[in-house]
């Protein structure tokens, strides 16, 4: 087993830990978490059911841990953020000094939507920062894709694998978070849009959205998409460059709207992932999308920035 650095710290902890079996996974998780429950520090525990029912079976006293199901808490990466800042805000008022959380990311994840839990993990780094947190986060090799595992390299300061630890590839939140990411398109986007305006005000971008969609939305789904659609836009005439160019695409089950401006996009690289602390950079508007999408992207290229919003069920 590799010994995890930093025992002791006061300060947050981010490391990845890349297992190809039950066995190895548990050699570095049970230790980890056992630790936590000696000392009476709180230990998080977020992993699939089976994983989680592993670690049960193999710390001593699992009544000293506290388990949330990986599946409702890894909906939206800006919503993990905010449960787990609320988490260990409260854990801290009470005294707590060392915070353990031992997490994985649902399968799903590795799909359609990797590029915003990509964005997720590099910014757990400046998230996470004040608290005195140490956050395990496990990947399986058989699951996980080679690219997902490039960026997990990239993301987590430290990450161990069956060759032990590695530092080589972090980069850090800043630079990694600003740098251009390739989206790969939504397929209703491989058709022509079935909207598209030029320079849109937000009243009209959401009576336009509410009329144009066809997708077998939920009413609390259109309206999120709408609510979303509306800041975006205002974002892109208060803080961007225009024009500013909406575009829609739907089918049965999905709804995709680009808001596109010739600007290069918010300068605070947490955008949308945390809410922004001055308000009137339109950091707010973003956070908000991200709590009520199911999936949205942010493009930098030569061209300007651009959101995409996804609402519907998510291809894989």
């Amino acid at each position: 087993m590799t010994a995890l650095p930093g025992a002791g710290r006061a300060h947050s902890e981010h490391q990845a830990f890349c297992h190809s079996s039950d066995e190895e996974f548990l050699a570095l998780a049970v230790p980890f978490l056992q630790a936590a429950v000696k000392s009476g520090e709180p230990a998080l525990v977020s992993l699939e059911p089976r994983r989680a029912e592993l670690v049960y079976e193999a710390v001593a006293d699992p009544a000293g841990l506290t388990f949330v199901a990986a599946g409702d808490l890894y909906a939206r990466p800006a919503s993990v953020l905010k449960a787990y800042r609320k988490r260990m805000a409260d854990y801290v008022a009470a005294g707590a000094s060392d915070i353990r959380i031992v997490g994985e990311l649902p399968p799903v994840a590795f799909g359609y939507s990797w590029d915003w839990w990509a964005r997720y993990e590099s910014a757990v780094n400046h998230a996470y920062a004040e608290f005195p947190v140490r956050t395990l986060c496990a990947y399986d090799t058989r699951v996980a894709p080679p690219h997902v595992l490039d960026d997990v390299r990239r993301t987590h300061p430290l990450v161990t694998g069956p060759d032990g630890v590695s530092t080589a590839d972090y980069i850090e939140p800043r630079a990694f978070l600003t740098a251009p990411w390739p989206v790969p398109p939504h397929p209703v986007q491989l058709r022509p849009p079935q909207l598209d305006l030029a320079d849109p005000e937000p009243a009209a971008a959401r009576r336009a959205v509410t009329e144009a969609n066809r997708a077998a939305l939920s009413p609390d789904a259109l309206d999120d998409l709408v609510l979303s659609v509306s800041e975006v836009v205002t974002n892109a005439h208060r803080h961007g460059r225009g024009p500013v160019r909406l575009r829609l695409w739907s089918d049965d089950s999905h709804a995709v709207v680009t808001v596109h401006d010739t600007g290069p996009g918010p300068a605070d690289p947490f955008a949308g992932l945390l809410p922004a602390a001055d308000r009137t950079t339109g950091g707010l508007g973003l956070w908000l999308a991200h709590q009520l999408c199911e999936h949205v992207a942010m493009v930098r290229d030569d061209h300007g920035f651009t959101v995409r919003l996804t609402a519907g069920r998510l291809p894989r």
